[in-house]
C-alpha cells in the first residue's frame, strides 16, 4: 500500500455544520469533494463553506506524498487571498497533522504558528480543522468542521 492510498478513505463528497469555530458566531455549513486529481499521486479537497447562506470561504487543496522527505505534503488556496504550505505524518491511526506556513500571510498572522489536521472518526465521518499558537504558547484548537460522507467517490 502507498503512502497516498493510506488517504482514499477521503474520497467522496462530504457535508457538515459546525458552530462557533474559527472564529465565527452561529453556523457554518461546509461541502467537500475528495478526488484522485490529477492523477493517482495526488488527492484533491475542493470545498467551501457558508454562513447564512452566504459564501464565507471557498478553498483548493492538493496532497501528495514526498519519498524524499518521507512525509504528507500539501497546497490549499483559500479564496481569503493566501495559499497554506503543509508539511506532516500521522501523529496517531486516525489524525493526519501538518505543520503549516503561509504565502502572502495576512499581517494579523504574524506571530502565530498553525497546524491543520484531518482526522478520521468512523468510514463516513471526518474532521477537518486548526490549532494556533501565539508567542510560545502550547497550540489550541481554532477550529474543526465535522463533516459526514454524503456519497462515495465515482468510480472513472
Amino acid at each position: 500500500m502507498s503512502e497516498l492510498s493510506k488517504l482514499d478513505f477521503l474520497l467522496g463528497r462530504w457535508k457538515g455544520i459546525s458552530v462557533d469555530q474559527f472564529g465565527e458566531k452561529g453556523t457554518l455549513e461546509t461541502t467537500l469533494e475528495c478526488t484522485h486529481y490529477p492523477s493517482e499521486k495526488f488527492i484533491q479537497l475542493s470545498g467551501e463553506s457558508r454562513k447564512d447562506g452566504k459564501i464565507l470561504n471557498r478553498g483548493v487543496e492538493f496532497i501528495g506524498y514526498d519519498q524524499k522527505l518521507q512525509k504528507y505534503i500539501y497546497k490549499r488556496i483559500w479564496s481569503y487571498g493566501f495559499i497554506e504550505n503543509g508539511v506532516g505524518d500521522w501523529e496517531d491511526q486516525d489524525t493526519l497533522m501538518f505543520d503549516i506556513r503561509f504565502d502572502n500571510e495576512p499581517q494579523y498572522f504574524e506571530g502565530t504558528r498553525w497546524r491543520a489536521f484531518i482526522r478520521r472518526y468512523g468510514r463516513d465521518r471526518i474532521g477537518t480543522g486548526l490549532y494556533t499558537a501565539k508567542n510560545g504558547e502550547e497550540y489550541r484548537l481554532y477550529g474543526e468542521s465535522k463533516i459526514d460522507r454524503i456519497s462515495e467517490a465515482s468510480q472513472t
